[in-house]
């Protein structure tokens, strides 16, 4: 990748970017807090009425529970960390080019000059609409026959 085309920062003043990651949180958290709470009562309903919850099945059980809530503890977070992290990622190559597409054409308003082209990153998202963009000023800027 070329030094010129490197991120400076993953996190743009854009609302999209903010907009996707919440939904890829709430995508990620919500499924998951979900599915552990039914996980944790479907054992519980199970051994606590199914076998009658002896205080010797009760006392080796604990441990096992301790154990699995140490494993959810330290994996959990790591996968939601990576998520996380993958989704910034994806989020900057939207939200990136979004803002360097508004602020281009900001420049281009207050200095009146519509002839440098907009240019994004290769690996960013958008290169369509940064063409026609691009197409639409060199139109709009050719001197008339």
């Amino acid at each position: 990748m070329n030094q010129k085309d490197r991120r400076k920062t993953l996190f743009v003043n854009h609302t999209i970017q903010w907009h996707y990651l919440k939904i890829v949180a709430l995508a990620m958290f919500l499924p998951t807090f979900l599915a552990t709470a039914c996980l944790y009562y479907l054992i519980w309903q199970t051994v606590a009425h199914e076998l009658a919850l002896p205080e010797l099945i009760a006392h080796a059980l604990f441990p096992a529970f301790h154990r699995v809530n140490q494993i959810i503890g330290f994996g959990l977070p790591i996968v939601c960390g990576l998520i996380l992290f993958f989704a910034l990622h994806l989020s900057h190559q939207l939200a990136g080019p979004l803002y360097r597409i508004e602020k281009e054409l900001e420049t281009m308003v207050e200095t009146h000059d519509f002839t440098k082209p907009i240019r994004i990153r290769p690996r960013d998202q958008l290169h369509s609409l940064v063409e026609k963009i691009n197409r639409t000023l060199h139109t709009a800027t050719r001197k008339p026959h």
